[in-house]
């Protein structure tokens, strides 16, 4: 794919996350909960025939979503930060510092549509969360944080090739599971796991073509 079309191709995905987005923002805004969101709840919910089977389950994405904590997430951060720090590679040390800005930006989204939680008059709870549900901010943090470091580790030839390997496996693992651990755990909707996904990808997408810009890396693409 030429720069011209690979220009082509990201301004009209980028169009079509945010048209997407604001739709199904609007959605969820005058309509809380859609029929469509508690089937898939529930059927997420039902998984595992045994007990043993349901607490494996739940221990599993109970820590995909531990890494999304405030707290756990702040020292997550700074470890990649220093990472980089100490290889020298500064561009992506302010870049990773930066990522929770995505969190700050949906933050003021989630008070601004007000989306309830999802209740246990629809699903299982079994997490407390008590802040607005859309977009789900784990999946916003995921996205762009762990999309961040999958990136820049391709442009970090100085760390051991073991070590970019199982970061990279690591990251998109939990960018994918991170939405079925919110859904399972009930306390976010499927539509909430979306809106997630589209409002980091928007993020991500403007962060990473700034990035690879200043590295002076062509992407085909001028905003």
């Amino acid at each position: 794919m030429n720069h011209t079309s690979l220009k082509k191709f990201a301004l009209v995905l980028l169009s079509i996350m945010v048209v997407v987005l604001i739709v199904l923002a609007i959605a969820v805004h005058y309509h809380n909960v859609f029929n469509t969101d508690i089937f898939l709840s529930k059927d997420l919910q039902s998984e595992g025939d045994t007990q043993q089977k349901q607490t494996l389950i739940y221990q599993i994405l109970y820590y995909v979503s531990l890494f999304g904590k405030p707290v756990i997430s702040a020292i997550m951060v700074a470890i990649i930060a220093l990472m980089f720090w100490v290889y020298g590679y500064f561009r992506e040390t302010v870049y990773t510092l930066l990522t929770p800005l995505a969190v700050a930006a949906n933050t003021l989204l989630k008070l601004i549509i007000n989306r309830p939680r999802p209740s246990a008059q629809f699903v299982q709870i079994l997490a407390d969360e008590t802040t607005q549900s859309f977009p789900s901010g784990h999946v916003v943090f995921y996205t762009v944080f762990f999309g961040f470091l999958f990136t820049a580790l391709f442009f970090t030839k100085k760390i051991s090739t073991t070590i970019r390997y199982v970061l990279q496996v690591l990251s998109i693992i939990l960018i994918i599971s991170i939405s079925f651990s919110r859904v399972y755990l009930g306390v976010h909707w499927v539509t909430d796991t979306i809106g997630g996904y589209l409002f980091g990808g928007i993020f991500l997408m403007v962060m990473l073509y700034i990035y690879l810009k200043a590295k002076n890396i062509k992407v085909g693409l001028k905003l």
